[in-house]
């Protein structure tokens, strides 16, 4: 029989209090603890304002941490016993017996609200029907803030259980057999063990599986040395920087059984590193408060729906927001996030808006369901991104009849296009050599040969190419996916584009791609949105304009 499982504590409650009072011996268990960092649960600093997680790096086998004024060492994190380390300024923090977590990929083949009992059921008939034995996965939290509960569950049927990294072949292959929407859920079956161990001089602290850093001198910020640059603590990173981070630092196990390095920092500081990493500075005050509002919005969104085999709340790649700790802030930015503390978007049904944005949309936002599969999400419709209600309406669709026509429409009659950060990326041209082209397929379709044909099979409402035909001297395959295939073609700005070849039929010596935009679409277009700021809109008639059903509210 089916049972929910809830993957180490989702649906938990945290409400913002009054300022604490002077801590007291903190007597959570050490397990407890770190129970907390896999769960969907954040706390709030005295202020009001969230605590949020965030990796800075993972798969080290060393982390090295300095501070100027010198660290304190927590174990167990406040309220724990404490160790400041006089007159050092640098800790080694490895780890001893490391063993990485035992995680299974489930495939997921129904997504349910948590009230929807009659849907359960009848998805875990037809499941069990088929031969499989279904499990209920909660997902999603359920917190209450200033009186305003957000509820950001759901219910997850979920067949196939296997060894982690292959869950998405075995999720592909159901969604063929099936004919079915699918997606993996990665449960943490046993966390990662071993012993944190922290050097400084003659002083070493030990502890079970974390030990956190905090700076001895209030106002200070703890250094992270060799954090990975370009993708954010991953293996495939390009470089590596000293970065300065505020708050704390722990250093855990992550999933591998290697090191991972988290910092715990107020959400306001946490913002004020994000949005200009986001949108230009210099950019005019409402476009400027709008992004602030969609970061932390996006930023609450996904707490709720984060990695729960991880020891943190958000990644700091470009797949959770981009993050790189302080000394990335900047006045402006900073002080649309203090003008908008706390706002959030809301649906007008409850619940935080999927806040999504991209660069640039090229003229025409994006439904998300055309991007990244699943539901249609009724705040997420595409639409054509101009004031001009007679463009508006003969670009409601785009498809091969108007595709020309909307690529030649004058840059100025939209509104990405009539700023001056947004032109280079509103329309753009890239020609690619046919030995280039067959050289990017090859690496995932070996079996092509050398492209001789691009045919495009499928457009989103938008115009996006959702599936791509690949002609080749070896064989036929058809490519569908938005990141996949910009990446597959040699890395394009946007989905968004028409393709000519050059030369003979059937053995070209280029193909020409001309598109529009930059980035998936989905939501804001964030150049747009300067562009609504520059023709006198405020943020609260920008974001509406980008997401429907939305009402702004102040949670803290």
């Amino acid at each position: 029989m089916a049972h929910l499982r809830p993957a180490l504590a989702v649906a938990l409650v945290a409400v913002v209090a009054a300022p604490a009072r002077p801590a007291a011996a903190d007597e959570t268990s050490t397990a407890d603890k770190l129970r907390i960092l896999y769960s969907s649960r954040f706390t709030f600093t005295d202020d009001g304002l969230p605590l949020i997680t965030v990796e800075v790096m993972s798969g080290q086998r060393e982390v090295h941490l300095s501070a100027a004024g010198g660290l304190v060492i927590l174990p167990d994190g406040d309220g724990g016993s404490a160790t400041t380390v006089a007159g050092a300024t640098a800790v080694t923090v490895t780890g001893e017996g490391g063993t990485p977590a035992d995680v299974r990929e489930w495939t997921v083949v129904a997504r349910l609200g948590p009230d929807d009992a009659s849907g359960q059921a009848a998805a875990l008939d037809a499941w069990r029907a088929r031969g499989h034995d279904p499990q209920v996965f909660e997902v999603g939290s359920l917190f209450a803030v200033a009186g305003e509960v957000i509820d950001t569950r759901e219910h997850l049927i979920a067949v196939a259980p296997v060894a982690a990294g292959k869950g998405a072949a075995r999720a592909r292959a159901l969604a063929a057999e099936h004919k079915v929407a699918t997606s993996v859920h990665r449960e943490l079956a046993r966390r990662p063990a071993g012993a944190i161990v922290a050097r400084a001089g003659a002083t070493t602290v030990r502890n079970p599986s974390v030990v956190w850093f905090r700076p001895a001198r209030a106002g200070d910020t703890i250094t992270v040395r060799d954090v990975p640059t370009g993708t954010g603590g991953s293996q495939l990173a390009t470089g590596a920087e000293d970065r300065r981070y505020w708050g704390a630092i722990y250093v855990t196990f992550g999933s591998d059984g290697r090191l991972t390095a988290v910092n715990a920092v107020p959400e306001d500081r946490l913002l004020a590193g994000l949005v200009p990493a986001e949108i230009f500075p210099d950019a005019p005050e409402a476009a400027l408060e709008a992004q602030a509002i969609a970061a932390r919005t996006e930023l609450l969104e996904k707490l709720g729906h984060r990695d729960l085999t991880e020891p943190y709340l958000l990644c700091s790649t470009q797949q959770c927001q981009v993050y790189a700790g302080a000394g990335k802030e900047h006045p402006r930015t900073t002080r649309a996030v203090e003008r908008t503390r706390g706002v959030v978007m809301l649906r007008d049904g409850g619940g935080l808006i999927d806040a999504r944005y991209s660069a640039s949309a090229g003229g025409r936002t994006e439904d998300n369901d055309a991007i990244w599969g699943g539901a249609p999400d009724p705040s997420l419709r595409g639409r054509a991104d101009t004031a001009d209600r007679a463009l508006a309406e003969r670009f409601a669709v785009i498809d091969e009849r108007n595709l020309e026509a909307f690529l030649a429409a004058p840059a100025d009659r939209f509104w990405s296009g009539a700023t001056r950060w947004g032109k280079r990326h509103f329309r753009w041209t890239v020609e690619r050599p046919a030995t280039e082209l067959s050289a990017h397929v090859a690496r995932v379709y070996p079996e092509v040969g050398a492209v001789t044909a691009l045919e495009v099979v499928r457009r989103s409402p938008s115009g996006r190419v959702r599936a791509l035909r690949v002609v080749g001297s070896r064989g036929t395959i058809t490519a569908e996916g938005d990141l996949h295939l910009r990446r597959l073609l040699g890395g394009l700005k946007s989905s968004l584009f028409a393709v000519t070849a050059v030369g003979p039929a059937g053995a070209p010596t280029a193909f020409v791609f001309r598109g529009a935009g930059f980035g998936h679409g989905v939501g804001m277009d964030q150049v747009g949105a300067i562009g609504m700021a520059d023709a006198g809109r405020t943020h609260a008639q920008i974001l509406a304009a980008y997401y429907r059903g939305m009402r702004l509210h102040r949670l803290y």
